[in-house]
């Protein structure tokens, strides 16, 4: 059989689904949310069978190009949009899930040729994983936390994790060569990672973030060994439990913490150690070294107005948590475009600038906390030098234990040191112009280029020969 000749079948299925769960919802007006998972859950489970249906990349790429075309017109032409569309956007909320859905189908399928597991295994934690954690949520979810967008349930959250362990570890112990105790661990960990990264996504990212990333992850854990999933398995929990922990004594809200793990995660298991030492310093030292208001000296009105990350008047004792994962993300974007350059090049002397750039992001927060009355006053200036001489040594003195204190290291940490300096001097000039004429989430774009910018100073250190 002709397998382009799947192609319409596939898109009769998507459309009579669509036409049942319509006519349902016009009938019996249940959920929204369970509306759109009973076409989640059917579409996922009819994607698993894309390796057995079609023999080229080329034809799923069709389909999901035909996927996505219907899908966009039912959402942007208003009188399909306000009858058949309503199957998906009855939720209410601002997502473009129904578009990642078909568009991480394409990829993955690209990527597994001849490897059916790898693809199967992650479009089954989308496709049950996802709508467990959904339905769960809006159904029994009480115990809620801040998310990236508005709030998910611990509930949900578990239940996502309970259904991507069983997505994982079946089909790794009936068709796979992994071992019991590989399959159980790598099932535990991926059910833990996947979870924080549905945890943080917004606006259906959750639909192209969690297939690519559970293929990564399945990728690189299948190849280790029982210790080395032992030893990933401590230091994710180890990560969690620290900054859940560590929660009341940051501004991050818990989406942020949970992004702020992954991110630290991922540094220790693709650097080692030495390249867990900056990010994990930044997140422990930024909350003690930003501004903080005394009983003999409380914030005025005008600095209320613009330091909302401030204790507020019912407890003194803890921050505001108003900062989101994209805080998390800029202040990690630098350190990561390190962190993939020294993998993939297979250089180390990298982990200099990779350092500078949490160097840079700490002094910059804490210009950041400046506050603005006085701003441009002789205290301040002399707050900024001290930013800068406390990053330096936060960052880079642990650094220079790891690689040790040779004459080039040293050399090269007064490089991070001018580095640091400069970044920051140059950040408190531009901050007032950046408060004025921009939002909150262009601020953080900007502050993310920024510092990989300043970062790159990091590169005289290699130059100065450092690392090697």
């Amino acid at each position: 059989m002709n397998s382009w000749l799947n192609i319409p079948l596939i898109l009769l299925i998507l459309g009579g689904l669509m036409l049942a769960l319509r006519h349902w919802q016009q009938t019996a007006r249940p959920n929204p949310e369970l509306v759109r998972k009973l076409l989640h859950i059917p579409m996922g489970m009819v994607t698993l069978t894309f390796p057995w249906l079609f023999e080229s990349v080329w034809q799923v790429a069709v389909l999901g190009g035909l996927a996505i075309a219907w899908l966009m017109t039912l959402r942007l032409y208003r009188p399909l949009a306000q009858g058949l569309g309503s199957v998906l956007g009855g939720v209410g909320r601002r997502s473009l899930g129904e578009v990642y859905f078909p568009l991480s189908v394409v990829i993955l399928f690209a990527l597994t040729p001849g490897q059916p597991l790898l693809y199967v295994i992650p479009i089954l934690i989308l496709a049950l994983a996802d709508a467990a954690a959904a339905l769960v949520g809006t159904r029994y979810g009480q115990m809620r936390y801040v998310a990236t967008e508005g709030y998910k349930s611990t509930e949900g959250s578990l239940s996502f994790f309970m259904a991507t362990f069983f997505s994982v570890h079946v089909p790794l112990l009936l068709f796979s060569e992994a071992g019991r105790p590989e399959s159980l661990l790598i099932a535990t960990i991926l059910g833990l990672l996947v979870m924080l990264i549905e945890a943080i996504a917004w606006q259906g990212l959750d639909n192209l973030f969690i297939p690519l990333g559970s293929f990564l992850l399945l990728q690189t854990h299948l190849a280790m060994d029982t210790p080395a999933l032992v030893a990933r398995l401590v230091v994710l929990g180890a990560l969690i439990g620290f900054l859940w922990l560590w929660r009341s004594h940051t501004t991050l809200n818990d989406g942020a913490l949970l992004g702020a793990a992954l991110v630290g995660y991922f540094c220790w298991s693709v650097g080692g150690w030495p390249w867990l030492l900056a990010p994990l310093t930044l997140v422990l030292c930024y909350p003690l070294l930003i501004y903080r208001p005394t009983a003999q000296q409380p914030l005025s009105p005008a600095e209320k107005a613009v330091m909302i990350w401030q204790p507020t008047e019912n407890d003194s004792n803890a921050w505001t948590r108003i900062h989101n994962v994209y805080a998390v993300l800029s202040v990690a974007a630098a350190g990561l475009v390190w962190l993939f350059l020294a993998q993939t090049f297979d250089r180390p002397q990298l982990i200099y600038p990779y350092t500078l750039a949490f160097a840079v992001n700490l002094a910059v927060i804490c210009v950041a906390g400046l506050s603005p009355v006085g701003y441009w006053s002789r205290r301040h200036q002399w707050q900024v030098v001290r930013h800068i001489v406390l990053s330096w040594v936060l960052l880079f003195g642990p650094l220079l234990v790891f690689q040790g204190a040779s004459t080039r290291a040293i050399a090269a940490a007064l490089v991070g040191l001018v580095g640091t300096a400069l970044g920051a001097i140059a950040f408190y000039r531009i901050q007032p112009l950046f408060q004025q004429h921009y939002a909150e989430s262009v601020r953080w774009v900007y502050r993310a280029l920024f510092t990989t910018l300043v970062s790159c100073l990091g590169l005289g250190a290699i130059a100065l020969g450092a690392g090697r």
